[in-house]
């Protein structure tokens, strides 16, 4: 696979174009699209608005265990 240059002039786009150019298969069969992780993030505004939630450490664990089983399975 081709680097790209890291002289080379860098292209910016607003949010909407860039999200209207990206081709329909960018996301896996079991990825979430574009539009889900939208509500995703919309819905986890709307818990921390409400107070729901919890402590980072308690988030790092979890990450850390993610992490550690996918690791496990390459």
């Amino acid at each position: 696979m081709a680097q790209a240059d890291p002289s080379a002039p860098v292209k910016t786009k607003d949010k909407e174009t860039a999200i209207s150019e990206m081709p329909d298969d960018i996301h896996d069969d079991d990825e979430p699209t574009t539009e889900e992780l939208v509500e995703m993030l919309r819905e986890a505004l709307r818990e921390a608005d409400e107070g729901k939630t919890r402590p980072i450490e308690e988030l790092f664990r979890e990450m850390d265990e993610i992490l550690a089983e996918d690791a496990n399975h390459r």
